[in-house]
């Protein structure tokens, strides 16, 4: 599979990484099982140049189905880093 991009909210373009959501799911009070599952849904649902606004919201979608409490905190920070747009 040739790499995919993502659109960062200033235009930049970096490469698509399962890392960070994990990261971000796992700061948000998810565990690594939960949160690597999370990761890999929305690493089949991405697409080239999407953009840090959509995968958030894909992050949040599939993390609210495995641990609510885990994505209202995803959320409450994906939103403030969002409310400048």
């Amino acid at each position: 599979m040739a790499a995919r991009w993502v659109t960062k909210k200033n235009g930049d373009l970096e490469k698509f990484s399962k890392t960070k959501i994990i990261k971000g799911c796992k700061k948000s009070g998810c565990n690594a099982k939960h949160a690597q599952l999370v990761a890999n849904k929305v690493a089949s649902k991405s697409y080239d140049k999407i953009s840090t606004r959509k995968v958030g919201l894909l992050v949040v979608t599939h993390l609210r189905k495995v641990n609510p409490k885990a994505a209202a905190s995803f959320n409450r920070v994906f939103s403030r880093n969002w409310r400048s747009m």
